[in-house]
Parts: structure tokens; sequence; C-alpha cells
């Protein structure tokens, strides 16, 4: 008998955040997670029956049916945490064999040991704010590569000052294999101009290449809407 999955939702939208922001994808939202973030914006894909149990043959005949439909040739796994899962070795393999872009929105607790063609990882280092920080790991971090995103979701000054020196210790530790930066607000804490304002003052920041980032999704749509 195979491997089946909590499946929260499978959708196609836009990436709203990231390298590959304002693009066409299909999401598969894992339900489950290890974390209990203050700021959490997908509940209902942590806690509760709001899922469905599918195989792995399932979620790519649902994705496929997208690419299919549409053209569409991403795909983003989320969550939850979608390596917690048991079988999700065998998803992304099936994700990328079928010839789709992967991108694996982690929160930066679990290793991202799978390397495959088309797959990288998007990691969301918890600052103080959320309630996580110290269930980060460095050596999780310090694994992404050159193609790999490492994100930061910020509501105060504490945490951006924690950003920054996550950003100074991994670009010490690997600075030929640095991560895409990118500095995100918690939605409806600090304003986008402090921010900003921080961002250009901060000399780590700028050797890095950090990036601003806003939930493209939450303003092209209702902040509290699912499916999108």
């Amino acid at each position: 008998m195979g491997v089946f999955m909590k499946v929260s939702e499978i959708f196609k939208s836009i990436e709203g955040e990231g390298i590959r922001m304002g693009q066409s994808a299909v999401f598969v939202r894992l339900h489950g997670c290890n974390l209990r973030c203050s700021y959490c914006d997908s509940m209902y894909a942590v806690e509760g029956p709001d899922f469905k149990l599918m195989s792995v043959g399932e979620v790519l005949a649902a994705v496929e049916a997208y690419r299919n439909e549409s053209g569409v040739k991403c795909v983003t796994l989320t969550g939850g945490e979608p390596l917690i899962h048991e079988g999700v070795g065998e998803l992304l393999t099936a994700f990328s064999e079928a010839g789709f872009e992967v991108n694996v929105e982690t929160n930066g607790t679990v290793p991202c040991k799978w390397q495959l063609p088309g797959l990288f990882y998007t990691m969301d280092w918890k600052c103080k704010s959320s309630g996580m920080s110290a269930r980060m790991k460095m050596e999780n971090i310090i694994s992404l590569g050159k193609n790999d995103v490492l994100k930061f979701v910020v509501g105060s000054v504490e945490d951006l000052q924690e950003a920054e020196g996550v950003v100074a210790r991994l670009s010490l530790t690997s600075p030929d294999n640095m991560p895409h930066i990118f500095i995100s607000p918690v939605w409806g804490e600090l304003t986008n101009e402090e921010i900003v304002n921080w961002m250009v003052g901060s000399k780590v920041m700028s050797q890095n290449n950090a990036r601003f980032q806003v939930q493209l999704h939450k303003i092209v749509w209702d902040p509290d809407m699912r499916g999108v």
C-alpha cells in the first residue's frame, strides 16, 4: 500500500514572494506543522480536520491537470511544513521527473536533503516575534545553495537585527554559495518604509544583495482569502 499524504488544498495562482514572484504556479499545500508561529496565516493547514488523504500519484495527477489545461510548469510545495511528511521525497521526485520546476517552502527546522533537477528551497528563518526563533537550526541554513532562497519575516526592529546577524554569519561560513536573501514584513506590523530604510542603512544586507518584498497575493486579493 502506498503512502497517503494530508493535503489541505491544491490550486493555481501566482507566486506571491521570492524569485518567481508574479509567475503562475500550482500550489500543493500539505497539512501539519512542527511549529506554531504567532503570525501564521494558514492555521487551517496546521491544525484541525481540513485536509484530504491523497497518494503521490493522485497529487501528481491533480497538478498535471493544471499543466494540461493552462501550460503552467511551476509547482510550489508548501504547508504547514511539507518536509515533515512521510512520502515527501517520493512526491518531489515525481514532480521533478514529470518536468516541473519545484519550489519547496520550508521553515528552517528540517534538513533540505533532496537535490533534484528543477528543485529549489525557500527557507523561512523564524525571527523572535514568531515565537519560534529558538527552534531554528543554522546547519540547515548553511546547506542552502545559490539557487535557493532564505527569507526573513520581520515584525520588529529586533527581528531585523536578528536577520542581519544570521546573514552576516552565513556570509562568513558560505561566502561563495549564498542563497537569495529576502526580507518581508509581518502583515500589519512594521511599515514597508521602516523596513526599507533599515535595509538601506545595513552594510551586511547591501553586501549580500538582500531584497525587500511584500506578499503580492495579499495585495491582489483579500489578505485572508484562501486558494490564491
